[in-house]
């Protein structure tokens, strides 16, 4: 053989060893923690396919190996985590408010935005962005609430069941997102039921396209997309949606026109436009960051509201509570208004709200990556770089946390004195510490208004039975199936 096949065959065994040494601490991890074994190259990633078998197969693993868990996604270490305490210490931490690789398909699909903008760059975008979801702002989205969970109870006012109750949901939580985002409300109307339409189908593409990225990132690679034909669809709904929100952007910053309303509570890309103006923001920033935020109020609440309407559905004693804290409330069904002094009386509401956040925990997997070593509670000390998953979906069914039906819906768990006991980062159904989500107070308002009205004015049942859910992870906690939910008017 040549003399250059033999310096080649050296510099690579050289640079394997190199390579090998500087993970060296890595390796490590594996006689501290235990966990599953993966393949060469490959890690773990193989058990995690296909994606709507993440989910289970996390879980189960969590289970099997105890609430810390170490393993490889390809030649990534990733750090699984159920225990509280280690939570706590992840998610308080500086050097870890940075999002896992993972999360790389989002910015492809929004853009950089809060969602996945890194430190320091996302504390101060956070920093400026707070005041936007401040108590008066949220008071002032109260009337837009109240009109269109209004719209939407009509809706049900002719059916008698309903088979995509998330779908609908869906509809009704961005023409809210776009309204309390972005001022647009169509001279005193909400978005045309085509357009609303078109766009919720553009941000559903968006979502699943996420999903499929997040879990095999060689899909980001755009020949890739195009060899397998999903790169025209794909494409085409993020380039729709660009459009949409740009359009709007430039028309609520060169126009005071009243369909904007420009004299009325500052919303979200009025604060994002003067950002701007001031030169912190440049203007990728605000088209991503009103990405990030309308994908995210509608998705997440949709869902929240939708869940907890069909586990009302499947335990109906819960749901003749939740009506009789209502009726007191509410005397008069039909479109009453709801006020926030009510938001603050719906006690058993709340408890029913975040029994369903438990059970179908919003974001079930939230992932950070270590910018330094980082000693948890526990005495190990985690290396830089390592990918860290917080599996809340798990965390949230634990029986040593929950007791021992931890699995099934009974939302007496958020009674004061069963909670009083229980750690502060054993629920945290928006996250918690420095990145939590800066909507969350929107989403309950929004989803208590709504869960008022209809379960004020409606009976919802369904033969779907608790124990054949089965649960997917796609960015966002899904279902396999829907549930039908059967609809009949209450009579008072």
């Amino acid at each position: 053989m040549s003399v250059a096949f033999w310096l080649i065959f050296a510099f690579l065994i050289a640079f394997s060893i190199q390579w090998l040494w500087s993970r060296r601490r890595f390796y490590a991890m594996i006689f501290k923690i235990p966990g599953p074994v993966g393949f060469p190259i490959l890690g773990a990633a193989l058990k995690l396919m296909p994606k709507e078998a993440i989910l289970k197969t996390i879980h189960e693993h969590s289970e099997r190996h105890g609430s810390l868990m170490f393993s490889w996604l390809g030649t990534y270490p990733f750090l699984v985590v159920t225990e509280p305490d280690i939570v706590r210490d992840i998610l308080t931490s500086p050097d870890c408010v940075n999002k896992s690789l993972v999360y790389e398909a989002i910015n492809n699909c929004t853009g950089k935005g809060l969602f996945g903008l890194e430190d320091p760059q996302w504390s101060i975008h956070r920093k400026h962005l707070n005041a936007t979801f401040s108590q008066k702002v949220l008071l002032s989205f109260l009337p837009i609430f109240n009109e269109e969970a209004n719209e939407l109870l009509r809706t049900f006012d002719d059916k008698y069941e309903c088979a995509e109750i998330i779908t609908v949901l869906q509809s009704f939580a961005l023409k809210t997102a776009i309204r309390t985002t972005m001022g647009y409300n169509c001279g005193g109307r909400s978005i045309d039921g085509d357009s609303n339409h078109k766009l919720l189908t553009n941000y559903q593409c968006l979502v699943e396209n996420m999903t499929e990225m997040a879990f095999s990132p060689w899909l980001a690679k755009d020949f890739l997309r195009k060899l397998l034909r999903i790169y025209e669809p794909y494409q085409k709904a993020k380039a729709d949606i660009q459009k949409f929100l740009r359009e709007l952007i430039n028309k609520k910053y060169v126009s005071d026109e009243s369909d904007f309303q420009p004299h009325g509570p500052k919303v979200f890309v009025d604060h994002a436009i003067l950002l701007m103006r001031k030169n912190i923001f440049s203007r990728q920033n605000v088209e991503d960051e009103v990405n990030v935020i309308v994908i995210g109020a509608f998705e997440t609440t949709a869902n929240t509201i939708g869940f907890a309407l069909i586990l009302l559905a499947m335990f109906p004693e819960y749901q003749q509570k939740v009506f009789e804290e209502l009726l007191a409330i509410f005397p008069k069904r039909g479109e009453f208004e709801v006020t926030y002094e009510n938001v603050r009386d719906m006690i058993y509401m709340d408890m029913v709200l975040n029994e369903s956040m438990r059970i179908f925990t919003p974001v079930p997997l939230v992932a950070r990556q270590n910018s330094k070593d980082l000693k948890l509670s526990n005495g190990i000390t985690l290396p830089a770089g390592i990918q860290i998953c917080i599996n809340i979906f798990t965390m949230h069914r634990r029986k040593d946390i929950w007791g021992s039906r931890a699995n099934i819906f009974n939302p007496d768990n958020f009674l004061p004195s069963n909670m009083e006991l229980k750690h502060p980062y054993a629920f945290i159904p928006f996250t918690k510490g420095l990145r939590n989500c800066i909507g969350w107070r929107y989403g309950l308002i929004l989803a208590k208004v709504v869960l008022a009205k209809m379960l004020r004015n409606y009976i919802f049942t369904t033969d779907f039975k608790y124990k054949d859910l089965e649960f997917i992870e796609a960015v966002v906690l899904k279902l396999e199936q829907v549930p039908v939910l059967k609809i009949r008017k209450r009579e008072y």
